[in-house]
């Protein structure tokens, strides 16, 4: 499915979709109540292929997430009946409310095949030692790539997270070589070598073989999958992924994009995030990315928009595989106008970046009122250590300087110590705290 050519994956697409959409009619109260009320019902028989999809609205995870606002476990987005259920998760997600997901068996094995063919091509093999440091507590991060790791062969060890002076601990104990990967989200690799440091531990002769990362952006950064490789002197590879769709990706050697890996189980359509058209799938072309699932029994999603807004590549990879590769350039729902300004948080972060090692390229962007955005926002940034405090005033103008000339976006800068910011899970880049109790900042200064 790697190597499978243009046209024989669209006549196997349109034959998985037919079935999919009409089932999916059928048997889920969530769709067909969706069309029924969209009056699209009787476009359900002319889907034909998965140019035919702009017929049917775009499904958005609120969608499914309200549908179990009444207590229900999982409400009108489950399809397949209890009896055929096998495993139930929560998924974080980028934004949004937590939302209960179920699993067939048949849904698990479709999802690790795609997670078998993301991490093979990241150099994941039978015989690696991979420690996983995804939370297990009923999210999905930790139990979907451990359960993609047995199924490549590669013995896992469930961390989970937290703990990680004892984490480090035990990485320290084990006498090299041994072939141990790391699994993690890339800010919690960067606090990890930080944490070894504090405890005396050289990063780099632990013996890390490679770590494979995900749940956030930041190895899209320029140079922030260097930083990882030069702090654990081991190759750093990026994963992509969303419960939801069954939308797995990822590097291989050659670093030439995401390569995605879900052809023959989830479709896959590029938008424009604005006025919802769908854009056709060339090389650099951008846009939001929207998934099908083509095979999902439990909770099937059509049209789902990830809000995920990226860069496609079609180009030939030297490693001979033909689908589409992508970048992910940010979020269209992290995407603000501040004062007439576009504000993606990626951006920011190229340019906190390059103030490392002062900076540890950990930041947040705090919204402390809701929109319209006519208001200076809080940027948060996570200084070193050994920067002392009366270096502060000089570090943060030179901060404003480049934001203003690079960016040309305002901020009150706030400084915080390393490991505020940074998640054991996914790290936050844009937290709209209008939302919750309103958050108290110290040692701010605004750039006017």
């Amino acid at each position: 499915m790697e190597t499978i050519k243009p046209d024989a994956l669209r006549r196997l697409e349109g034959d998985l979709l037919r079935k999919q959409v009409k089932s999916v009619y059928r048997e889920s109260e969530f769709y067909r109540e969706k069309y029924n009320a969209a009056g699209v019902s009787g476009v359900i028989d002319r889907i034909k292929d998965v140019a035919d999809l702009p017929l049917l609205p775009f499904t958005e995870k609120i969608e499914f997430s309200d549908g179990q606002r009444d207590g229900s476990l999982l409400g009108p987005y489950q399809r397949a009946p209890i009896e055929k259920i096998v495993r139930i998760q929560v998924t974080g997600g980028s934004s949004g409310r937590p939302l209960r997901s179920a699993w067939t068996r048949n849904d698990n094995a479709a999802h690790d095949e795609m997670e078998c063919r993301a991490m093979w091509s990241m150099g994941c093999r039978p015989g690696d030692i991979v420690i996983n440091c995804f939370n297990y507590c009923l999210y999905s991060g930790g139990i979907n790539t451990h359960m993609g790791f047995d199924a490549l062969g590669a013995a896992t060890i469930s961390y989970g997270v937290g703990n990680s002076r004892a984490l480090l601990d035990f990485i320290s104990s084990l006498r090299p070589p041994n072939p141990i990967c790391l699994s993690s989200t890339p800010s919690y690799a960067v606090r990890l070598a930080d944490l070894a440091v504090e405890m005396g531990l050289d990063p780099r002769s632990l013996g890390l073989k490679a770590g494979f990362f995900s749940g956030e952006a930041a190895m899209q950064i320029p140079g922030y999958r260097q930083r990882i490789e030069s702090l654990w002197n081991m190759p750093a590879r990026d994963d992509y992924g969303a419960t939801e769709i069954f939308g797995q990706s990822a590097d291989c050697e050659h670093l030439t994009g995401l390569h995605y890996f879900g052809a023959g189980i989830t479709a896959v359509e590029l938008i424009d995030p604005e006025t919802g058209d769908v854009k056709p799938i060339t090389h650099e072309a951008t846009g939001e990315l929207v998934f099908t699932t083509l095979t999902r029994e439990a909770c099937p999603a059509l049209r789902f928009r990830s809000h995920d807004f990226v860069q496609t590549f079609t180009d030939p990879c030297p490693c001979g595989r033909t689908g589409f590769r992508f970048k992910v350039l940010g979020r269209t729902d992290d995407m603000i106008s501040v004062k007439g300004s576009k504000i993606i948080p990626n951006s920011i972060q190229e340019i906190i970046f390059t103030m490392q090692p002062r900076l540890s390229g950990q930041f947040r962007i705090v919204l402390n009122e809701p929109p319209p955005f006519d208001y200076v926002p809080v940027l948060e940034v996570e200084v070193a250590r050994d920067v002392a405090v009366f270096e502060h005033d000089g570090l943060r103008a030179e901060l404003l300087q480049l934001l203003r000339t690079r960016s040309g976006i305002h901020f009150h800068i706030v400084f915080v110590e390393p490991g505020v910011i940074t998640s054991d899970n996914k790290t936050r880049r844009l937290h709209r705290a209008y939302l919750n109790a309103p958050m108290i900042a110290s040692d701010t200064t605004t750039q006017r």
